[in-house]
């Protein structure tokens, strides 16, 4: 019996291996075909994961551009006058957003691209902070420049109204000058200036003298030189001083106060009108009368046009 079973089991182990070896190789098939599901699964997985991570990394791009092109058009706008370094700018800026949005615009974008993309918009951001920088920068110049120029036009403005009154100032004095010139060229001038005592006689007949007991009245003479300036209705104002210091006035004398040129006033015995013809000489004479002329020395004085025109004097013994 034990033979037998020992025969039995020699017979059939060579089946029993090779059932063994099957059912190790079915495991093994089976485990690997596990395997390669699993592993298709993952790559397929993978692949998915994959392409939504290019498209997400394409949107967040195509965010980041809108965003710098938002920023861009504004500072655009900031940028009113703008010199051709700014313009030149613009164009480059131009340019790499075209080129950007020409590289997230594709059907089929791979990672070589999105880097590309990602180092255009890294460049641009620098272009445009860099723009921003150089708009402040202008902007500033800008209004250093209006306010220098706001000064300059201050100063101008100041400078004219202060040339304008100087000017003025200037013409108004230049007048003035040449109307006093004129005034002091038309004041009338004299010669032959003479001063006489006169006693009158029975019959009227007159006779000079020195003596004071004997005069009745002082003629006073002078010629008014030719004068191109001057001409019409004058006015000469006679001031006689007495040998005491008093103002002498005389019958019938319109007497007064004068202010002259040098703004001093003077106190003046009589006044008289003439009609001066313009360019001729002139002779004038006149009398005065007084009731009584002591001894001593008068001095007589004429005063035109606020000088005093002539001097003269006469002592009576």
């Amino acid at each position: 019996m034990e033979n037998n079973l020992n025969d039995y089991s020699r017979q059939n182990r060579p089946r029993d291996i090779a059932i063994w070896v099957l059912a190790i190789l079915l495991l093994l098939s089976i485990g690997f075909i596990i395997y390669q599901n699993i592993n298709y699964k993952i790559d397929n997985s993978s692949l998915t994961i994959d392409a939504n991570d290019l498209e997400r990394s394409r949107e967040i791009l195509k965010q980041e551009l809108r965003i710098l092109r938002s920023d861009y058009e504004d500072m655009k706008k900031v940028a009113k006058e703008q010199d051709s370094t700014i313009n030149d700018r613009d164009i480059a800026i131009f340019e790499k957003q075209k080129q950007i949005q020409s590289i997230l615009n594709k059907q089929n974008i791979n990672e070589d691209e999105l880097q590309k993309a990602r180092k255009l918009i890294l460049s641009l951001q620098t272009d445009i902070a860099d723009y921003k920088q150089q708009i402040a920068k202008l902007t500033y110049e800008n209004k250093k420049l209006n306010a220098e120029n706001l000064a300059l036009n201050t100063s101008k403005d100041s400078i004219r109204k202060e040339k304008d009154k100087t000017e003025n100032v200037l013409q108004k004095t230049k007048d003035a000058y040449i109307d006093h010139q004129e005034k002091v060229n038309a004041t009338l001038s004299l010669s032959n200036y003479k001063i006489k005592g006169i006693n009158v006689r029975r019959g009227g007949k007159e006779i000079e003298t020195t003596r004071a007991k004997r005069i009745d009245k002082v003629r006073v003479s002078f010629d008014i030189d030719e004068n191109e300036s001057a001409s019409g209705e004058k006015t000469l104002y006679i001031a006689v001083h007495k040998p005491d210091g008093s103002l002498g006035i005389f019958d019938g004398a319109q007497n007064g106060n004068l202010v002259l040129r040098n703004n001093n006033e003077i106190k003046f015995s009589d006044k008289i009108q003439i009609n001066y013809t313009q360019g001729e000489a002139q002779t004038v004479s006149f009398d005065w009368i007084d009731y009584d002329f002591p001894k001593g020395k008068y001095d007589i004085d004429v005063y035109e046009n606020g000088f005093k025109i002539g001097q003269s004097t006469i002592e009576l013994r």
